[in-house]
């Protein structure tokens, strides 16, 4: 089975999307009509990314509020020493600035978008609240 069919799946039996679609090479999880999920899957390189967008933010061109990747953005001392480099969860400070931390998220997209949907729902509960990838 595809993985985009299994992602699908979990995304829309979790009850925290009114909508939940393939748009061409990503999946894109509607929460309202300025929050979503969007995932990005290779699975040849297995390359991935999971970002929460909130067009309410106020950083020019780039709404992501948090995600994780394997990007390895090089130059970028703060995920180069991460334990798992590249493999790494972003989140914004009440500033705005990024926060990089360690994932242990590696490409496996069909079992790890349950850590994905719990994330998500701890945000959507307590949009508040200091996320850290860890705490969930």
């Amino acid at each position: 089975m595809a993985w985009y069919r299994v992602v699908l799946h979990k995304l829309e039996i979790s009850g925290l999307f009114r909508e939940v679609n393939l748009v061409g090479a990503k999946i894109r999880a509607i929460v309202d009509v300025v929050q979503f999920l969007d995932i990005y899957f290779a699975p040849v390189s297995e390359s991935y990314s999971y970002a929460f967008i909130d067009l309410r933010l106020p950083y020019p061109g780039d709404k992501r509020l948090f995600g994780g990747d394997d990007y390895p953005h090089e130059g970028v001392t703060e995920i180069e020493q991460l334990e798992g480099y590249p493999h790494h969860f972003h989140r914004r400070d009440e500033d705005g600035d990024w926060i990089f931390e360690s994932s242990p998220m590696r490409g496996d997209i069909v079992n790890e978008i349950d850590t994905v949907t719990v994330v998500v729902q701890e945000y959507l509960q307590r949009p508040d609240f200091d996320l850290r990838l860890s705490d969930v």
